[in-house]
């Protein structure tokens, strides 16, 4: 057998009783050094609202709708035609006469070859050798308008002031009254004014603002 002192055993604790301490312990704390217990209240969630979908069908039918309604109107032809066939009778009585052969061609050739539009949104005049000239302009650069009468009222004669300083001149105009109150009607209200403008024929159109929006 063995001799000498007894060994002292160390008995640790086991863990559910240091957790039974550490809550007395706790427990004996005075509740006043403790701060507030809604100091400890969780913050609420904040969410993101989502955005609403959008399918591609919707956007592009909004985005037709939007274009529709700032589209101007389409365009509509109001007159087409050649000159008045009266600037050809003078030249066709002078043709008796040698000089009278080369102005009586040139009237012939502007019958063939010479075309006036007037829509409502500009006014064209296709000319020169085979018709291949074309000049058009919009009603918005029109600064003034003179015109004569041709062959008894028959026809008539434009001179445009254009606001670039340029001219522009229509000869010839067949139903030049009705044809003049129509451009006159489409003109701004300070180019009217600048003409000293009165209706010359006794239908003649309502006047209108010219398009806004207006396609070159």
């Amino acid at each position: 057998f063995m001799t000498g002192a007894p060994r002292k055993t160390l008995i640790m604790p086991k863990s559910s009783s240091i957790v039974l301490i550490a809550t007395a312990a706790l427990a004996a704390v005075d509740a006043s050094v403790l701060p507030h217990a809604s100091a400890f209240r969780a913050p609420r969630p904040v969410f993101a609202r989502a955005r609403p979908s959008t399918s591609p069908f919707l956007v592009m039918q909004a985005k037709k709708e939007k274009a529709a309604a700032v589209a101007p109107p389409p365009e509509v032809t109001f007159f087409e035609g050649p000159p008045s066939w009266t600037e050809a009778i003078v030249p066709g009585i002078s043709i008796i006469t040698v000089l009278g052969i080369v102005p009586f061609a040139a009237a012939l050739s502007r019958q063939a070859w010479t075309r006036y539009k007037i829509t409502n949104r500009r006014i064209s005049i296709q000319s020169g050798w085979g018709g291949n000239d074309l000049v058009e302009v919009v009603y918005r650069d029109i600064a003034s308008v003179k015109f004569i009468y041709r062959f008894g009222g028959l026809s008539g004669d434009m001179v445009m002031d254009l606001t670039d300083g340029a001219k522009l001149e229509i000869r010839s105009m067949p139903e030049f009254e009705k044809n003049y109150d129509y451009i006159m009607s489409q003109v701004s209200p300070a180019c009217r004014e600048a003409s000293d403008y009165k209706p010359l024929s006794k239908d003649s159109p309502a006047i209108v603002e010219p398009v806004a929006a207006e396609s070159e």
